[in-house]
């Protein structure tokens, strides 16, 4: 690969701007305070960027090391700290390769740890409004210490907390064995938001009164977590940033990756096995190390099917997740649904999501016959990637392979058709998916708000040689802008009014978070979703913040109705012709 995609570098500069504190600095000092799990000592940073004082605690453990016996299971509540806990640098991040622009301070199967960051002063009698941020990272890579959530918390006066959960293999093994049926990586989840819930009031947050946040895995993470009745109390609000639960990427059997990181390792999988006991066993004692170097392997032989497929992901179980979460939003009668219209909910994009695919590139591009950095050619889209999402998505149905070629497909011109591709790619895995979410959570019967966003600025990122159909908000840049942007403002040239835009989507979050509504004295005003049938959505984009209405409706209505018709009755000339193309 000659050129890096924008995601490839905006990634790479989102994580080398991440700072991990290894000593204090001049206006930092170390403090302790008292907890019902025992004493902690935090770090205090008077006048951050600022902006006042921020007390931060990291590598707080919520959960034992699930190593051993334990590995693959459900976690098991931490508990007390038997002396004072020194909660001033961040640790080691949950198991995952190391191929990635960033130095982290280690790994460890010991990751079930969380961070948090209090504004201003902390005292247990204050009743801080608190948010905790799910990371992304494909369920694969990321940690709770990449995100500095002190701008975030005292922009809004609120609690940030950022965690860790396990990942990959770790997070999401799942096998026909009762105790390893999926999904520890969302019990991790559940279990650090169950310690915030009987721990965040020692550092001055309101247990009542929190909301769940995070992007692309993370933001599908938010959406599951959102399905679980067993959550009701855990939080209140959610938002949802390039994620849903719905999407396909998201949720699916994983059991064919679990035998090929086997057969990797030299663990056999018997088919004829009705527990897969000794096939747990086996990989429960092989190195943690091992089995990364293993996964690598199985994420570079998915080939083009890394477009839609993900390795290690949540699970349909029967405990946690019931049922298929494409069904869960539309039972009504279900408790699953109830659970979700009880809960204020923010859903948002950024305009070019679908950039996502530019970093799966190194898994596919040696299928493809031509070169993906230099563009998209009309007929190898509809001869080669397209029936990869019939085929995986849609039963490998002709009929939908031809409807998506011609809605997507341009004539002679290369740079629009690769620009499409971008289009279709985020239409299908992210703004649909959420839009459907959206319109089934509109005009709750229990008075629960529902907004949408649509996230439009360019950064500065990508390199003048890039090609224009790069060009874009790649997926991932509404996080820069809400954690990190003070960290790497001075680098590049941003678009005029950017500071504007980072202030304004803090207080929307936080305002969200604390009322269950973005509004504020002097932001532009955010119409609900389900205000009216044009469906208001909130454009963030510098210099030029306001409402929009029916974002990206013809395609929506593409994957949410029409592709799902031609599944159920067929098709006709007019939705399944195939173009010609070049």
């Amino acid at each position: 690969m000659e050129r890096k995609g924008a995601l490839i570098f905006i990634v790479s500069i989102f994580l080398s701007s991440t700072t991990y504190i290894t000593a204090s600095t001049p206006n930092e000092n170390k403090f302790e305070i008292q907890t019902r799990l025992g004493n902690v000592i935090g770090v205090r940073h008077t006048s951050f960027m600022n902006n006042g004082t921020i007390y931060k605690f990291f590598d707080l453990p919520y959960g034992k090391a699930p190593v051993g016996p334990l590995r693959f299971q459900k976690p098991q509540q931490y508990g007390a700290w038997s002396k004072t806990l020194n909660a001033t640098t961040p640790g080691a991040v949950c198991f995952q390769s190391k191929n990635q622009p960033t130095t982290y301070p280690g790994f460890t199967e010991d990751c079930l740890k969380l961070n948090i960051y209090v504004p201003y002063d902390i005292n247990s009698s204050n009743n801080k409004s608190v948010m905790v941020w799910f990371h992304g990272g494909a369920f694969t890579f990321g940690s709770g210490g990449m995100f500095d959530g002190s701008m975030i918390s005292l922009v809004g006066d609120v609690i940030v907390v950022t965690i860790n959960y396990r990942l990959g293999i770790f997070g999401f093994f799942a096998s026909r064995n009762n105790k390893a049926k999926g999904n520890a990586g969302l019990w991790d989840q559940k279990m650090a938001l169950n310690w915030v819930r009987y721990n965040i009031k020692d550092y001055g947050g309101n247990p009542n009164d929190v909301t769940i946040f995070g992007e692309s895995a993370g933001g599908s993470s938010v959406a599951l977590q959102s399905l679980i009745p067993s959550n009701r109390g855990l939080f209140h609000r959610v938002i949802a940033q390039s994620g849903t639960a719905n999407s396909h990427r998201v949720v699916s059997n994983v059991t064919s990756s679990s035998i090929a990181v086997g057969k990797k390792v030299g663990c056999t999988y018997n088919y004829h096995s009705g527990t897969d006991y000794n096939f747990v066993e086996c990989l429960k004692a092989v190195d943690a190390i091992d089995l990364v170097k293993a996964m690598e392997f199985v994420w570079m032989d998915l080939g083009l099917n890394a477009l839609v497929k993900i390795p290690f992901s949540p699970t349909v179980d029967g405990e946690l997740i019931r049922k298929d979460p494409v069904y869960l939003l539309t039972d009504r009668s279900s408790p699953e649904f109830n659970f979700f219209q009880s809960l204020d909910t923010m859903f948002g994009t950024c305009d070019k999501d679908g950039s996502l695919a530019m970093s799966l590139l190194p898994f596919y591009q040696s299928k493809l016959n031509f070169n993906f950095s230099e563009g998209v050619p009309t007929s190898e889209m509809c001869s080669t990637i397209v029936p990869v999402f019939s085929n995986t998505l849609f039963n490998n149905n002709s009929a939908v392979s031809n409807a998506i070629c011609k809605k997507y497909s341009t004539k002679d011109n290369i740079e629009e058709q690769s620009r499409e591709f971008l289009h279709m790619y985020g239409d299908s895995m992210f703004i649909a998916p959420a839009a459907l979410v959206l319109e089934n959570h509109g005009n709750s019967i229990q008075g629960t708000t529902t907004y949408q966003y649509v996230f439009s600025d360019e950064l500065p990122l990508v390199h003048p040689t890039e090609p224009s159909w790069y060009r874009g908000s790649a997926h991932g840049t509404d996080v820069i802008y809400l954690f990190s942007y003070e960290q790497v403002k001075t680098k590049y040239k941003w678009p005029h009014g950017a500071d504007v835009l980072v202030n304004q989507m803090r207080r929307y979050w936080t305002n969200f978070a604390k009322t269950g509504n973005p509004n504020g004295l002097g932001l532009p005003y955010w119409n609900t979703f389900d205000e009216n049938s044009v469906h208001p959505y909130m454009n963030l984009q510098s210099s030029m913040t306001s409402m929009r209405t029916n974002y990206r409706k013809t395609y929506i209505d593409f994957w949410n109705e029409d592709l799902p018709d031609i599944l159920q009755n067929g098709c006709n000339f007019k939705t399944c012709v195939l173009p010609a193309v070049g």
